[in-house]
């Protein structure tokens, strides 16, 4: 399989080589201050918003030098602007102030607008805040409920308008819109114990899932996840700028741990009557029914809109896709898939976008998105979960699925089709009325479903042509897509595009930061392959040399590593910050920077992807330390002089390049950013779902740990490791303990803490410290 590729990579290779070389050398030099401290390098990027119901017009929040907000619709290819709501009308009485849009959602019919304000985070992102409801025709805002009760979380319309849900102190609320009555239809929500509608620490972060409550499209009933994170360990963070220390705590159940137990319900509105389904799942079903990380309401089948919902083991490699009818209260599955390692869902921090599962407008079917033969590809169901046809085929991944056009008979999505360091979107011939099957080739899982025939599935047609990173956003009337793309050289141009790839007009050219670039010394990239450590495998590669490089001199190398599970570093795509930083590297000091993709990486097939199941570190380790040596090897390269870095998994994987193996003989230094140093100590749904549990895999855990290894760091090594100490995801408690182990060992090494930091380790000036640090 993997010769297979490797002869149209290297026609990739070149042409990359070529493209992403700077067209002329600036006078300009990189500086560090240039890089972290200032606005100089970090580009614009396209309004945005969302796309109306038809033709190239987008709505979006237009932030005003008077600090007013407009919600203006702009028809993106004539230019034509309208302001829809003027924020200067937007004096709210129960604040005594004009508030700022934030997020908005209009009501079905449009005569309201919803409008999110006054937002903070629960952990990522801007969850919690106020909402008010605005008549457009009135100009008159409206509270959805007192402040003084405490902040609103995800609220929305009902179908019809007249009512508004949201949570709030982890009960689940509506309003009657027309008589300002506010009833809560769950009250057993508490800090500790149970949540509704919305989710706790693991779930958000792993799962992506935040907003745990949906109308159904009658507006009769409102789904909602039930969690009771009381059995969850209680996690303590410490501030210790003050002059006492400020403690956070909250609920982290890490590897091995009891997680939140869950269930699904559905409230009936009029009545306040809730009904829970039994899902194997609350309370009960053991590791083999543990998660309900998706749902949503389904089309009519069977006459009745229903509740599909996953379902997933504690190890997450058998996802069932079920339906719980409220009418019955019955709960059924109709779907299940299967792997030999795991499968995924999140759609935010892996490469898959658009979701697992998307119903058609045709309300007879869905596509379905599975890694069953080896490869991510595209499915199509009936509704009732009969497997129709595998849609597109080939030895590559779908890694992005953006929507059918079914009129017409296409579907759009994203992939790594013509190698894995790009990304390119696609449009394929399918056919949604026959019933003529084909069947799915099932190299690699299961899935439950039959079908009926056999026909020829067709080639893609690939409509982005420019050679980089591509990403898409498809118009609801699937006549345009928004196309952002960039190269590892040029930062990202957003252009407006009809579905056949033709360019409408330029949204963001990102010119001034363009020519900034061009006006600078920056160093040449080389996109390749090295050997790595099982023999006959290529592994993708990138190096930068200064432009100025001599290969008849030895130059130090770093090597930069991420290496998580479907992860990628080696990419045809404009790096920001980081990057910039790596040419830094190279033009001033002279260091050459070279990233390899090792066994566990993205975009090459489910086989090269797990291959570090219930492994973790290892393997990677294998790979950088193999590509380290081959590097040295060569005439250029100073084997003395071998570094390598990461951040949090990349972190990780420094810390067992240089300790495992012959890491200790190949690296001098590393330099270690928010390492999980034991994978015991991080979260139950990432680790398990490429470890198992520390029970059932004890070996791998201890083999898979830096701690294990701590006394193998040599004399002549040099470590620097670098942790944020209020690093609520990967716990500073890591870095202690890796601190711990090597005092043991009478190992000496180098610590820096960020007090007051998360994972991300930002704030003010602190990546300019951090960056001149390392």
């Amino acid at each position: 399989m993997l010769q297979r590729r490797l002869a149209p990579l290297a026609a990739f290779l070149l042409a990359s080589v070529l493209l992403a070389a700077p067209a002329a050398l600036g006078q300009e030099r990189l500086t560090l201050e240039a890089i972290h401290a200032s606005p100089k390098y970090g580009g614009a990027s396209f309004q945005g918003g969302r796309w109306a119901s038809e033709g190239p017009v987008v709505l979006y929040v237009d932030a005003k030098a008077d600090g007013t907000t407009d919600l203006v619709s702009y028809n993106l290819e004539t230019d034509a602007r309208e302001t829809l709501i003027e924020g200067a009308n937007l004096q709210a009485a129960d604040a005594g102030k004009r508030i700022g849009i934030e997020e908005y959602a209009y009501s079905g019919d449009g005569s309201k607008v919803l409008l999110f304000t006054d937002t903070s985070p629960v952990w990522r992102n801007n969850t919690q805040g106020f909402y008010y409801v605005y008549d457009r025709a009135a100009r008159r805002l409206t509270p959805v409920s007192d402040r003084a009760k405490g902040t609103q979380l995800f609220a929305k319309f009902n179908p019809a308008g007249t009512h508004v849900g949201f949570v709030r102190g982890r009960n689940v609320y509506v309003r009657d819109l027309a008589t300002g009555q506010e009833r809560a239809l769950t009250t057993d929500g508490a800090d500790g114990a149970v949540i509704n509608g919305t989710t706790d620490w693991v779930y958000e972060e792993e799962f992506g899932l935040r907003d745990a409550w949906q109308w159904s499209p009658d507006g009769r009933h409102i789904a909602f996840l039930k969690l009771d994170e009381a059995k969850e360990n209680t996690f303590e963070m410490a501030d210790n700028r003050g002059f006492y220390p400020e403690v956070t705590r909250f609920k982290y159940p890490k590897a091995g741990s009891p997680n939140a137990e869950i269930q699904l319900g559905v409230a009936d509105v009029s009545t306040g009557v809730v009904t829970y389904f039994d899902t194997d799942t609350w309370y009960k079903g053991g590791d083999a029914h543990e998660y309900l990380p998706q749902f949503g309401w389904t089309p009519e089948v069977g006459g009745r809109r229903q509740v599909w919902l996953f379902r997933m083991n504690r190890d997450q490699n058998v996802l069932d896709l079920m339906y719980a009818d409220p009418s019955n209260g019955t709960v059924r599955t109709v779907l299940t898939e299967r792997s030999p390692s795991w499968l995924e869902v999140e759609t935010g921090f892996t490469d898959l976008t658009g979701g697992n599962l998307t119903y058609l407008a045709d309300n007879l079917h869905f596509i379905w998105v599975s890694e069953r033969d080896g490869y991510r590809h595209l499915y199509l169901y009936r509704n009732d979960g009969t497997l129709v046809r595998q849609l597109t085929d080939g030895d590559w991944d779908v890694t992005g699925f953006l929507g059918a056009d079914e009129g017409l008979g296409f579907v759009y999505f994203v992939a790594a089709k013509e190698s894995p360091v790009e990304r390119h979107v696609y449009r394929q011939a399918v056919s949604f009325a026959g019933e003529a099957a084909a069947p799915a080739r099932g190299r690699r899982g299961r899935a439950r479903g039959a079908t009926t025939g056999a026909t020829t599935i067709a080639e893609p047609t690939r409509i982005t042509q420019e050679s980089g990173w591509h990403s898409a956003d498809l118009s609801r009337d699937r006549r345009y897509f928004i196309d952002t793309y960039s190269s590892f050289a040029q930062p990202a141009i957003t252009t407006l595009r009809r579905v056949d790839g033709t360019v409408v007009k330029t949204l963001e050219g990102n010119e001034a930061v363009r020519a900034t670039l061009q006006n600078t010394r920056l160093p040449r990239v080389e996109f390749t392959t090295v050997p790595g450590a099982r023999s006959g495998d290529r592994l993708n590669a990138y190096v930068l040399r200064p432009s100025n490089f001599d290969a008849s001199k030895k130059y130090p190398v770093l090597m930069y590593v991420y290496g998580g599970p479907g992860s990628q570093t080696v990419m045809n795509q404009w790096g920001g910050s980081r990057a910039l930083w790596h040419m830094y590297l190279a033009e001033e000091l002279g260091i050459v920077v070279v990233s390899v993709d090792g066994r566990g990486t993205g975009a090459r097939g489910a086989a090269f992807k797990t291959a570090t199941y219930r492994n973790l570190g290892r393997l990677e380790a294998d790979d950088q330390i193999a590509a380290a040596r081959y590097i040295g090897g060569q005439p250029w390269a100073d084997p003395a002089r071998l570094g390598i870095w990461g951040w949090s998994y990349g972190g990780y994987a420094t810390l067992m390049s240089m300790l495992s193996g012959e890491g200790p003989s190949t690296f001098k230094v590393g330099l270690s950013v928010a390492p999980v140093t034991d994978w015991k100590q991080y979260d139950t749904i990432y680790t398990e779902r490429f470890m198992s549990t520390p029970a059932a895999n004890p070996d791998g855990y201890r083999a898979s740990a830096p701690t294990t290894y701590a006394n193998r760091l040599a004399d002549r090594q040099k470590l620097l490791v670098v942790h944020g100490d209020l690093d609520d995801n990967v716990h500073f408690q890591n870095t202690i303990q890796m601190v711990d182990a090597f005092q043991k060992a009478g190992e000496q090494f180098d610590l820096m803490v960020y007090p007051g930091k998360n994972h991300g380790i930002a704030g003010g000036r602190t990546r300019l410290h951090l960056y001149t640090l390392l």
